[in-house]
């Protein structure tokens, strides 16, 4: 994964908790906008959302360890 995305990810989580945090995921998504003006704004909501849950996802599900034989 990106660093950059990673980034919005971990402001976006932390947004849901805070006003700051809100700020900052908004400023840091209106850069991405500004790198990629042919996508809308709401587009890249959608983007971020879905990236989050899948990294919620795996960041939930603990290492697969194979059953010893």
């Amino acid at each position: 994964m990106k660093p950059e995305m990673e980034r919005l990810l971990q402001l976006f989580d932390e947004a849901r908790q805070s006003r700051e945090r809100e700020e900052l995921f908004e400023a840091e998504l209106e850069k991405l906008h500004a790198q990629h003006p042919g996508i809308s704004r709401e587009q890249l909501r959608r983007i971020v959302r879905a990236a989050y849950l899948r990294w919620l996802r795996a960041s939930a599900r603990p290492p697969t360890i194979p059953p010893s034989a």
